[in-house]
């Protein structure tokens, strides 16, 4: 998995640095803003990245990273100035848990649940199974 050829922890690095490198010639941003956008990147990447191996894990990681993100976001609203209460923030949270919910549990599929041949099972734990006549 590539982001324009190169693995998703360089593009981000570069951006990060791209940042630092703004902030400290032309943009007057703190450094809680610019952490703040530096999470919501990263976030954003765990998005693309959880979307792009959701074949490998039946979609099941793609709802953490979208709550991952979520949260980088309202804390990236919050620095930015956004007033939010701490019912609103959960509410928001809410929401986007359940919607994750409700769109990855129609891509997502239960896993193989390992079965014991019925012999093995009758022996008991830590006994060997009587051999078959």
């Amino acid at each position: 998995m590539k982001i324009f050829g190169r693995e998703p922890a360089l593009a981000l690095g570069l951006l990060s640095a791209g940042l630092q490198m703004l902030t400290a010639l032309f943009l007057p941003l703190t450094t809680a803003q610019v952490a703040a956008i530096n999470s919501i990147a990263a976030a954003g990447l765990g998005v693309w990245t959880a979307f792009a191996t959701r074949n490998l894990d039946g979609g099941r990681t793609i709802k953490a990273a979208v709550l991952g993100f979520a949260q980088a976001a309202i804390t990236l609203g919050l620095v930015f100035g956004v007033s939010l209460t701490d019912q609103q923030t959960a509410s928001i949270m809410a929401f986007v848990a359940l919607l994750g919910a409700v769109l990855v549990r129609q891509q997502s599929t239960p896993t193989a649940t390992a079965t014991v041949p019925a012999t093995a099972a009758a022996a008991g734990p830590g006994t060997a199974a009587p051999p078959s006549s």
